[in-house]
């Protein structure tokens, strides 16, 4: 899977539903994720959350669920 285009993909969905939950006033502030997809984000952004800052992407705090496979995410509250 070329690495790019499925983080690419996850971030139009991701972007699309949260647009869709702002519409109707609802504002998640949590986008779990997959462990690779948790690193994908995270790895680039290593130096800042180092020095504690928080993982954040689209506006949410990004945390990894085991549970979840490689283009799954779930937003919630």
């Amino acid at each position: 899977m070329n690495t790019d285009g499925w983080i690419c993909s996850v971030l139009d969905n991701a972007g699309a539903k949260l647009l869709a939950f702002e519409e109707v006033g609802l504002f998640p502030t949590e986008l779990r994720g997959s462990g690779g997809l948790y690193d994908s984000f995270s790895r680039p952004r290593h130096r800042e959350l180092s020095d504690g800052l928080p993982l954040l992407v689209l506006g949410t705090a990004v945390t990894e669920d085991p549970q979840l496979t490689a283009d799954e995410f779930l937003l919630g509250p």
